[in-house]
Order: C-alpha cells, then sequence, then structure tokens
C-alpha cells in the first residue's frame, strides 16, 4: 500500500514537473531571460559600465531619466520634492532590471520618473560620494580656510573620486543647475534641490551623529550646484577651446605658406617669360 502511494506521488510530481515545464516553454523569450539578465539598480557603476549598460560614462537609466525629465519635467512644480506613485516605481523599475525597453512618456510620468533616479542613486552600493572619500568630504568642510581655498580644495578632492564616479556627478549637477534655471515655474531653486540630493548622493549613518552629517553633506551639495562651472567646467573649456584655437592658427599659416609660395612661383614664371623675350 505504502509503494503504491509513494507510486502515485511520484507519479502526480512528474505530471506537475512536465507543465510547469510546458508553462516556461510558453512564455515569451524576453520572460524567460529576466532571472540572468544583468541588475541595473544596486550594483556598481563599474559594473554597469562592465555591463555595457552605460552611455558615454553614464549609467543608461540615468540618460533615459534625465532626457526624459528635460523635455517635460522642467517647469513641472515640485520636481523632485513630489514623490511618484510607488506602483509605478516599481514597475518602471522591474521593466529596467528586465532589461525591457522603456519608454517613459507611455510608461511613466514626470514623478514616478524623478524618483526612480533618486531611487537609483540611492541604491548604489557606494553612493556616487564613495565611503572612502566621504570623510574628507566633511572635514574639507568644517575647515576654516577660506572659500576660495575651501573651492580649490572641493575641486582637487573631486578629481580623486573614481571615473565613473566623478563623470555621473558632473552630469547630474549638470541637469540640476538646469533644473533651478526654471525655478519660476518648478519652484526648485539650487538650495532646495541641494536638500533633495545630498541625501541621494552623500551616504550617511543613522542616527544623531548622521543628521548633523547630512547637513553637512547638504551643504556640500548646494556648494557643487553653485559653483557648477568653476569646479566641472573651466578647466575642460579650456582644453577643449585650446585645441580648435591651434588649429585653426596652424590653418592661417598653412594658407599663407602656400599663399607666398604661390606668389613666388608666378613671380618667377613672369620674369623668366620676360627674359625669354628680351625684355630685361
Amino acid at each position: 500500500c505504502t509503494f503504491f502511494l509513494c507510486s502515485f506521488k511520484q507519479s502526480k510530481s512528474a505530471v506537475r514537473l512536465k507543465e510547469d515545464m510546458k508553462k516556461l516553454a510558453a512564455l515569451p523569450l524576453t520572460k524567460q531571460r529576466d532571472a540572468t539578465h544583468p541588475k541595473v539598480f544596486g550594483v556598481s557603476l563599474l559594473e554597469l559600465q562592465q555591463q555595457g549598460l552605460s552611455k558615454n560614462g553614464i549609467p543608461i537609466v540615468v540618460w533615459n531619466i534625465v532626457e526624459y525629465l528635460t523635455q517635460h519635467g522642467m517647469s513641472q512644480e515640485g520636481l523632485f520634492r513630489v514623490n511618484g506613485s510607488i506602483k509605478m516605481v516599481e514597475q518602471l523599475r522591474l521593466q529596467y532590471e528586465r532589461g525591457e525597453e522603456v519608454e517613459l512618456v507611455k510608461d511613466g510620468d514626470v514623478y514616478s520618473a524623478a524618483s526612480l533616479l533618486k531611487l537609483f542613486l540611492r541604491e548604489l552600493p557606494d553612493g556616487i560620494i564613495t565611503s572612502a572619500l566621504h570623510p574628507r568630504f566633511i572635514q574639507l568642510y568644517q575647515d576654516t580656510r577660506n572659500d576660495m581655498q575651501k573651492e580649490g580644495n572641493l575641486k582637487e578632492l573631486l578629481k580623486e573620486l573614481p571615473d565613473a564616479h566623478y563623470c555621473l556627478l558632473k552630469y547630474l549637477c549638470r541637469f540640476l543647475t538646469k533644473v533651478a534655471e526654471h525655478h519660476v515655474e518648478n519652484r526648485m531653486n539650487l538650495c532646495n534641490l541641494a536638500t533633495v540630493f545630498g541625501p541621494n548622493c552623500f551616504h550617511v549613518p543613522s542616527g544623531f551623529e548622521g543628521i548633523k552629517e547630512q547637513e553637512i553633506c547638504n551643504k556640500i551639495m548646494a556648494k557643487m550646484l553653485e559653483n557648477y562651472s568653476t569646479l566641472f567646467e573651466l578647466e575642460g573649456l579650456k582644453k577643449d577651446e585650446g585645441k580648435p584655437a591651434c588649429e585653426e592658427l596652424a590653418r592661417i599659416i598653412l594658407v599663407k605658406a602656400c599663399a607666398i609660395s604661390t606668389a613666388g612661383s608666378s613671380l618667377k614664371f613672369v620674369r623668366k617669360m620676360v627674359s625669354e623675350d628680351g625684355l630685361q
């Protein structure tokens, strides 16, 4: 009796397994690959680069959200302060995690996309400002040096960030300064944006010490936004502008040299013709 009971259970399990396999085979190929698709949220920036999930050094998910918000969200009141739908944010997250093509215009809205960006930054394992450099940022702000000296030291400290972190921070700060340009409509000035993004860029410990540290981090964030062009752009602009200037100068010299050479050849030709005609 026991033997037949075991046989019955085994056969029933076999039938159930066979049915499950049929269901799995019937699923779309994209759904079957969900488990093996590389993660997007909660992984390091370096890992995203290695997996080909970055574009020009920026995570594709961040790139997509920023492009969408630039076109559709700049004048939305309370952008980044008003939270999006939890359900929609989770749905968008799952779409990115599955490797699906996400069209935020159709699949989301401004506030949910803004919340998704903050979620991505919060879940970065080491934050944009890495844990190794975090104490030095805090120490720099607590230093008693004058503002000009602090700004120079802050610029040097930012350069010590890993390339992927520096690139993302620069991209984010540039975008946020553009958001602040529309503060009359969206009610989000640089100070408001720094208060929102300070906790997302700097990961601080919990508790009373964390609260005090967060205030400092928000002030550093405000400083980075207020002095974006000085901290991130000036050096790059000099390099970018210098190269075309040199190329243009070289082109002018080359053109003049060709003109002189051509004029010299023409003069020699005329002299030769005059000499042959006996008119010299």
